[in-house]
């Protein structure tokens, strides 16, 4: 379960994927760091948000907060499948390291 589960179709009636209700659930669904681990290969979780190993909490919330907005589908509709590809790695590296 991760953070676009429900997320994958564009609906014109919304200009969007899914809709807020489905992407809030699909945020606080917790994926397991075995799932974390699956999706992030072998991607340094702090060099895809860009923050050193001493970050505190706060900087790394920053930085996924950062990087989800520059990455959300919504966002690159013409990138749909890098952005859906990103979005997951961005989720993966946040559960992984907070």
């Amino acid at each position: 379960m991760g953070f676009l589960d429900g997320y994958t179709t564009y609906d014109p009636e919304i200009d969007g994927y899914g809709n807020p209700g489905q992407w809030r659930r699909s945020f606080y669904k917790k994926m397991s760091s075995d799932e974390a681990q699956a999706i992030l290969n072998e991607d340094d979780p702090y060099e895809i948000l860009g923050i050193k190993r001493t970050s505190t909490l706060a900087e790394i919330k920053i930085a996924f907060y950062r990087e989800a907005k520059k990455w959300h589908p919504d966002k690159n509709p013409t990138l749909l499948e890098k952005a859906t590809a990103m979005m997951k790695k961005l989720n993966a590296t946040y559960q992984m390291i907070k």
